[in-house]
């Protein structure tokens, strides 16, 4: 029987920092590192009530796949632009800040589709949580460096949050097997690019639409890669039905 006031010990997901963290233990935590000053959530084993819980190994290949996630949508954003130059003059941030957004919701579900090859069944749901967990702390660890003290981390929680729903809301009907070619995969590819471009306010622009559907396919050989690994690549990386 654990003592009441049992802790355990955990590392920082900063994988630059590693800081070893002593915790309670068995509780759902939004942790801070008090070395290098990452934030991050910790999803404990047998905190979804059933199963074995999340193991520390998932615990890290969600981080690695938020980072991932979040370095996939930023560097196809920036290559819309650079393939389109008159988009940066008529895309706002508003609807810049829009197109970021579809892409988390595509990248949300393909984590989903290819992580359901590799992750055990009796973990699953929580490796999706840790996933949205990790691209909301990250996204809120950025922020909040240039933001300063007095940030208020509840918007891009409840932003992104939404964008995990409405992603598999979109695109989870879509039945096909995510390393394999077909119509119905390119169908779903397709509903992305004119999602991308439409929020970008530039809806039947074919370029936008080609370029975000090939930076999104692109990134299934990404994930794919980092959850086979054992260590995962590193964040700079991009390349079930």
């Amino acid at each position: 029987m654990e003592p009441a006031d049992s802790s355990e010990i955990i590392p920082c997901r900063n994988a630059t920092c590693g800081q070893q963290l002593r915790i309670p233990a068995g509780e759902i935590l939004a942790v801070t590192c008090p070395t290098c000053g990452t934030n991050f959530t910790h999803r404990p084993p047998k905190a979804a009530g059933h199963g074995k819980g999340l193991s520390p190994e998932c615990q890290r290949k969600a981080w690695v796949m938020g980072e991932l996630m979040l370095v996939i949508a930023r560097e196809s954003m920036t290559l819309i632009k650079r393939n389109d130059p008159s988009i940066t003059s008529k895309v706002s941030r508003k609807l810049e800040w829009e197109g970021f957004i579809e892409f988390l919701k595509v990248l949300f579900n393909l984590a989903d589709r290819v992580g359901a090859f590799h992750i055990p069944v009796n973990e699953y749901l929580q490796f999706l949580d840790a996933v949205e967990d990790a691209v909301i702390d990250q996204m809120n660890n950025a922020f909040r460096q240039q933001a300063g003290p007095g940030y208020d981390d509840t918007p891009v929680k409840i932003s992104i949050s939404a964008a995990f729903d409405l992603g598999q809301k979109l695109y989870q009907p879509y039945q096909f097997m995510v390393l394999e070619e077909g119509k119905e995969r390119d169908r779903y590819f397709q509903k992305f690019g004119e999602a991308v471009a439409t929020a970008l306010g530039v809806r039947g622009n074919n370029a936008v639409a080609t370029t975000a559907t090939m930076c999104a396919s692109s990134s299934i050989a990404a994930m794919k890669s980092l959850m086979e690994s054992t260590d995962g690549p590193s964040s700079s990386t991009v390349g079930h039905s």
